[in-house]
């Protein structure tokens, strides 16, 4: 289908509006076509819509099966401030069943939804339940490391919190602010 097509190349160009306009008209010619719910959720959550991101890819879950998307729709739903929602999508993802980016997403988004809740020890305890330390670090690692410093640190953990941060910049010191905050525990 031309319009998807070109849905898509809007969305990998980053013209999200664009890639809505055509992602809508995809949707209207195939309604059940996963493939254009996907990037019509994925393009309206890039555009801060997160109702109707959180509706497109839940219809894109629905059709497909795949909880591949449940991190970003439970993003969606925090955005929302409907943290009980978030972590019910993030509690659906089987480890077996998606890339493990996939899931270690949906334990960090599932972290920061029980953060919203002020339950920090129970956001800390889930991600102390990951493999934390790999031989090899990908990036799922290191946003891993970084909520979870992050979270020690709103604890009051600093110790532990210096320990992530350093890590994360160890690994990549251009991903995330954390060079910034280690300066706090100079």
């Amino acid at each position: 289908m031309k319009v998807f097509s070109e849905a898509a190349g809007a969305y990998m160009e980053e013209d999200y509006a664009e890639a809505i306009r055509l992602g809508e008209q995809a949707k209207h010619i195939a309604l059940r076509s996963a493939a254009a719910r996907e990037l019509l959720g994925l393009a309206y959550y890039r555009t801060g819509k997160w109702s109707e991101a959180a509706k497109e890819l839940t219809t894109f879950r629905r059709i497909s099966g795949s909880t591949e998307q449940n991190p970003v729709i439970a993003d969606a739903y925090r955005a929302m401030g409907k943290p009980d929602k978030a972590l019910e999508f993030c509690q659906e993802i089987d480890r077996k069943a998606v890339d493990p980016a996939v899931f270690y997403e949906g334990v960090i988004v599932g972290a920061g939804a029980l953060a919203d809740q002020d339950r920090l020890d129970d956001a800390i305890a889930i991600l102390e339940r990951l493999d934390l330390r790999p031989e090899v670090a990908a990036e799922h690692h290191l946003r891993a490391w970084y909520a979870l410093a992050d979270l020690l640190e709103r604890k009051g953990r600093f110790t532990q919190a210096k320990e992530w941060f350093e890590a994360v910049v160890a690994a990549d010191a251009q991903m995330t602010d954390a060079p910034e905050r280690l300066k706090k525990f100079s």
